[in-house]
């Protein structure tokens, strides 16, 4: 089989509807499968999306297994050579994942390939980073970040310094996953599913450290576009939303497990 597709779902059923329905036109004359994993899924529903997706199959959790513990246990269901990650949020455009799985064909050094992201107006979101540094985490989370010396910090971590937008491709760090990823499946006998340490935030930080450390190149491809429709769901905001924000709180807490993990480690193999 040459591509399986993960998408990781919970609660939002119309967008996964939308999202399977596109997903259903970009495979005509693939030869692939559809994995959707349904945490806190409710039986009405399920058997609805069975009968109108026969092509696709349904993993049914009554509990909210959140985004790491999904994709991996799509991942572990997966048989394609290649697999494609994506939230129920997030709808390919036409010919892109056709674009993308003949550029990884082509391109073997590189393990994990990324689209360009953007939201329902048009507007692009940003996808690719460099790695977080502690001053970076300060600089986005507190009042630092209006200083000067933090606002090179972050423009630097959005790749604000570089032109991404090549035709080949660019190099990158990391990239978010949910959003969607294309990765070699063969890539994972080395570096492992996600870390099921992570509940989401920094779980796709550290994937793409594994690829990097493993010898496999990651890598933006804006020829490929996806739309990503609750991508602005995310942990931000300052200091004080940690103390009323679960997301926020739970981003804190999934930053402190990364650095903790990586705190005696180095990178040899990364993006400039």
């Amino acid at each position: 089989m040459e591509l399986s597709v993960v998408i990781t779902h919970h609660r939002e059923v119309d967008l996964l509807k939308k999202c399977l329905k596109a997903l259903q036109k970009e495979l005509i004359g693939i030869d692939a499968e559809i994995i959707v994993v349904l945490s806190e899924y409710q039986p009405k529903m399920l058997e609805s999306f069975r009968q109108e997706f026969s092509r696709a199959k349904f993993l049914p959790f009554k509990d909210n297994l959140f985004y790491v513990r999904s994709a991996n246990r799509g991942l572990k269901e997966a048989r394609g050579n290649f697999v494609l990650i994506i939230n129920d949020d997030v709808f390919v455009s036409e010919n892109s994942l056709g674009l993308m799985l003949d550029f990884l064909k082509n391109n073997p050094k590189i393990g994990l390939l990324g689209p360009k992201i953007l939201y329902p107006n048009g507007l692009e979101q940003p996808s690719c980073f460099r790695f977080y540094t502690p001053l970076t985490v300060l600089c986005r989370r507190t009042i630092l970040g209006k200083m000067k010396f933090c606002q090179k910090n972050l423009s630097r971590f959005l790749y604000q310094d570089k032109n991404l937008n090549q035709p080949e491709g660019a190099e990158v760090d990391w990239m978010m996953n949910g959003s969607g990823v294309l990765l070699r499946k063969e890539c994972l006998q080395k570096i492992g599913l996600l870390d099921e340490r992570f509940c989401h935030y920094f779980s796709d930080v550290d994937w793409c450290r594994r690829f990097w450390q493993n010898g496999f190149k990651v890598v933006y491809f804006p020829k490929a576009v996806f739309y990503h429709y609750h991508g602005k769901r995310s942990g931000q905001g300052g200091i004080l939303s940690l103390f009323f924000n679960k997301i926020a709180r739970i981003h804190l807490i999934d930053g402190l497990r990364y650095f903790w993990k990586w705190r005696l480690k180095s990178d040899t193999n990364v993006a400039n």
